[in-house]
């Protein structure tokens, strides 16, 4: 079952979708840097949500529509703020100074939490993929669910990782070029107004019992 649960992840984090589209378009823009501290944000999000499904309190978001409706509009909101901090910027190669670096980390670390945390899909997906996975009868399912929580973890950074130093690469060659500047910031506000839209049309279809 753990032999599953890995490819099962690995195939996850490699398929095309919002996080590792937005984390490539990042990346690209800004580097590795930048990558790398969203990846964190990202992934202490999954810390929270395995936390909550192990303890239960997954069940209050997705039993009760007024929390589940909530995160979703927040998250909207959210994405359509960042799309539009985007879009105010001005358009350079994000080379940054060393003041403004720890600003800079932090900010995306706290971009990745949020972006992580007010996207329902992430709690449907965590409630209906990682349960069919339970290993043993011995365990505890709370021990379970943290496992392969942590599991799933490493995963998604060895395979974002990998994603973040090609589009670094890309960056790198590129970010001298004025052109590839204007695009990746619409690019990036693009894929923004994309996850919003996505997030916008999420229904909770699931009920525990």
């Amino acid at each position: 079952m753990l032999t599953s649960f890995i490819f099962s992840s690995f195939l996850l984090a490699l398929s095309p979708g919002p996080d590792n589209l937005y984390l490539t378009a990042l990346a690209t823009k800004s580097g590795k840097i930048v990558g790398f501290s969203f990846l964190t944000g990202l992934l202490i999000g999954c810390l929270i949500h395995t936390s909550l499904l192990a303890f239960g309190l997954n069940k209050l978001i997705i039993e009760y529509d007024l929390f589940f409706s909530t995160i979703k509009y927040l998250g909207v909101v959210y994405l359509l703020y960042l799309a539009y901090d985007v879009y105010k910027s001005e358009i350079n190669n994000d080379n940054f100074h060393a003041g403004k670096l720890n600003n800079e980390i932090f900010k995306n670390i706290k971009k990745g939490i949020f972006m992580n945390l007010l996207n329902p899909k992430v709690f449907l997906f965590f409630t209906l993929f990682f349960p069919n996975f339970i290993y043993s009868e011995t365990y505890s399912f709370k021990l379970q669910i943290l496992s392969l929580g942590l599991i799933f973890i490493v995963i998604t950074f060895i395979v974002f990782g990998l994603i973040i130093l090609f589009s670094d690469s890309i960056h790198k060659k590129f970010s001298s070029v004025n052109n590839f500047n204007i695009f990746s910031k619409y690019f990036n506000i693009l894929v923004l107004l994309l996850i919003a839209l996505l997030i916008l049309f999420t229904e909770n279809n699931i009920t525990l019992t």
